[in-house]
């Protein structure tokens, strides 16, 4: 859009000269202008302008030139868009912005009016302030008034102006309320979406929180429940250490104990074979007899053999002698041994054992596992032996049990040593019966006692004054 340079008058004065129509444009700084500006720079509206020769100025808002303009043509809104004809008179006002198209309308109906342009014509004086011009103002005063009948009067086109001001004032109020309407409800709507988002979001973060507060205490408990099973562990393996060591400690305690014993027994019986110049031997038969005989500790197992076979007479000839306690079964190679050197001093039992077999010389492991097969035979056997004795006894009455001829003549105390002393599993087993019985059972009788009708076994041969009379050492056999 080609704008005029010079000042009002001027183009008042070019406008009159040419006979064209005059336009006054004010702009401010808004967006309306800036808009409407943009309007007037569109290529056709420039185009129409220009081809209509019409005279184009535009003044800002607040301007000296501008408040000279609104002293004569009252200036409402801002931008404001003034078509003035030839005769002064405004013939549009357009307040406000518009769009091209509708500037071209407008424009198009202003050129079809009769009173755009005139002969006489002419615009009024006091919008410049130069005092030149006064001759102009006389000129075309006269031309004005001849024109009134024939067009509308100046104050009629100023009260249209006003009335489409005003109207274009409401008109943009109401636009104005409305968009501020539409904007407070667009703000509000926002800001329910934010309180809504908001909130979606704070309920989201508590949800998170407690999600991973009660992840922290599930790993928590997790973790304390390990280190409680980790104590508990640790307690247990401790207490078990400490009851395996106290076990092992109390079982070492044991063992030191018992082998301190041992020692002691084995020292006690050694000391006690090396003081005792005699060995009181009490030998067993498998049919429960016994026979007692006090030998020379010097003696030799061989010497026992003898007596049993020259004085005791067992009804079998072939036998082996062995011991309870400890379990011992002499062998060949032991029968020149002393009685101390076999440690059966001052006291033992001997268990005359029979044999099926004649004794032949063997290797010794062959001998001896040999013997452990008679033993265990033997032990078999010997209680169906002892069975039979007592049956016997019962229908037969029990024999006499054979004295030598030593026992015979040793007087009284040999015969109380000889009743005395006996093993320690004798007297463990026999002892409390015979001390049960002791009383109820005169002396002389048999094998058994009737008592009602009740049948006790008894010996006779035993009495509880020799149980209160007889000594014990530690190895379980009889001190004479």
């Amino acid at each position: 859009m080609k704008w005029f340079e010079g000042s009002i008058p001027e183009a008042i004065a070019l406008a009159k000269s040419k006979q064209q129509l005059f336009l006054v444009f004010i702009e401010g700084n808004d967006e309306l202008s800036k808009a409407m500006g943009t309007t007037y720079e569109d290529a056709a509206v420039s185009s129409k302008l220009q081809s209509s020769q019409c005279v184009a100025i535009k003044l800002q808002a607040g301007s000296e030139p501008c408040q000279q303009f609104s002293q004569i043509y009252p200036v409402v809104v801002v931008p404001s868009s003034f078509f003035i004809g030839c005769n002064g008179i405004p013939l549009e006002v357009i307040a406000g912005s518009v769009e091209p198209p509708e500037l071209l309308n407008r424009i198009d109906k202003l050129f079809q009016e009769p009173s755009c342009v005139g002969d006489n014509g002419s615009l009024p004086a006091e919008v410049g302030l130069d005092p030149a011009p006064s001759a102009l103002q006389a000129e075309t005063v006269p031309s004005t008034e001849a024109t009134l009948p024939d067009a509308p009067s100046l104050e009629e086109k100023v009260e249209r102006a006003k009335r489409l001001v005003e109207e274009r004032r409401l008109q943009k109020i109401k636009e104005e309320e409305e968009a501020v309407r539409q904007s407070e409800m667009e703000r509000r709507r926002v800001a329910r979406e934010l309180q809504m988002a908001q909130q979606s979001r704070e309920e989201q973060q508590r949800r998170e929180w407690a999600r991973q507060r009660a992840q922290e205490k599930e790993e928590e408990r997790r973790h304390r429940e390990r280190i409680q099973a980790q104590i508990a562990q640790d307690r247990a393996d401790r207490a078990e250490k400490y009851q395996k060591e106290k076990a092992q400690e109390e079982q070492r305690k044991r063992e030191r104990e018992t082998q301190r014993l041992l020692e002691q027994q084995q020292r006690a019986a050694q000391e006690a074979a090396a003081r005792s110049q005699v060995s009181r031997i009490q030998f067993r038969l498998p049919d429960g007899s016994s026979a007692t005989h006090t030998f020379d500790a010097d003696s030799t197992l061989q010497d026992l053999h003898n007596y049993v076979v020259e004085t005791v007479q067992p009804s079998f000839s072939n036998f082996t002698l062995s011991t309870t306690f400890p379990r011992r079964e002499f062998t060949q190679e032991q029968y020149m041994s002393s009685l101390r050197e076999l440690e059966l001093a001052p006291s033992a039992v001997i268990l005359v054992v029979p044999v099926s077999t004649p004794s032949v010389v063997v290797p010794a492991a062959v001998s001896k596992s040999g013997a452990s097969l008679m033993n265990l035979l033997w032990s078999l056997l010997t209680p169906f032996g002892v069975i039979w004795s007592l049956f016997m006894g019962l229908i037969f009455g029990s024999p006499d049990p054979p004295v030598s001829a030593a026992d015979s003549t040793s007087g009284p105390s040999a015969q109380r040593n000889d009743q005395a002393s006996f093993g320690s599993q004798e007297q463990q087993s026999q002892g409390g019966a015979r001390r049960r019985h002791a009383a109820a059972q005169p002396q002389g009788e048999g094998v058994y006692q009737r008592e009602g009708n009740v049948y006790r076994f008894s010996n006779q041969r035993f009495s509880d004054e020799d149980d209160d009379t007889n000594t014990w050492n530690g190895n379980s056999t009889q001190q004479m």
